[in-house]
């Protein structure tokens, strides 16, 4: 059985579902309990906040790319908005899709 890694405030991560790049900008144990693995929210890079999965739809759905250097403290969804359009996570953002990438051309076929 694999061991699954929680993921942090300021990862990048793939959402296949959506083919798209994101960043977890929360995790929260409030929704499992604190005995649980906690649960992350996820903001892609066109600015959608596609909200919460729990650590094992986590493991399932998102594809864990590295960290990027943001160090971020969510208040509310109002304020994530803001932050977004002002630029707060543009490097972080910058960072996911090189480490995207970077994943792609490693997992690429040798010609």
């Amino acid at each position: 059985m694999p061991e699954y890694k929680d993921l942090a405030v300021g990862e990048a991560v793939y959402y296949p579902f959506e083919k798209a790049v994101g960043l977890i900008y929360e995790t929260y144990t409030f929704v499992d309990g604190p005995d649980h693995r906690p649960g992350v929210s996820l903001l892609l890079s066109d600015g959608r906040n596609v909200g919460g999965f729990n650590a094992e739809e986590a493991d399932l759905y998102l594809v864990p790319l590295g960290d990027t250097g943001l160090r971020y403290e969510f208040a509310d969804v109002g304020q994530l908005a803001g932050d977004f359009r002002r630029g707060v996570f543009a490097e972080a953002f910058h960072n996911a899709h090189v480490l995207h990438l970077s994943r792609t051309l490693a997992s690429a076929p040798q010609r």
